[in-house]
């Protein structure tokens, strides 16, 4: 961008793994190894927390309260992704017809 002449906005750039917290990398590899619940009629449903107590003793997690309250605004985030996605997919077939 810079060979343009714009310079990068520092606020608008997003901030990598590494520059979080420990909790917060943490509940995103936990969130990243969960399952998927995917319906072809509502597409992202969430993730499958079946595996979530063999995670949480393989990490030695003590503040579980803590990486739920995360997990879930990991999860409402990419819900929410999901179904504006398909809102805007379902929207353009619409058009079309």
């Amino acid at each position: 961008m810079a060979e343009r002449g714009l310079e990068p906005d520092p606020n608008k750039i997003p901030v990598d793994a590494e520059d979080l917290y420990y909790d917060a990398q943490l509940a995103l590899n936990i969130y990243g190894r969960l399952g998927n619940r995917v319906y072809g009629d509502v597409g992202f449903t969430g993730k499958d927390y079946t595996n979530l107590p063999i995670l949480i003793s393989f990490h030695e997690i003590l503040d579980t309260d803590f990486l739920l309250e995360l997990l879930n605004i990991i999860d409402e985030h990419n819900i929410d992704k999901s179904q504006k996605a398909m809102k805007a997919e379902y929207d353009k077939i619409k058009n079309k017809t």
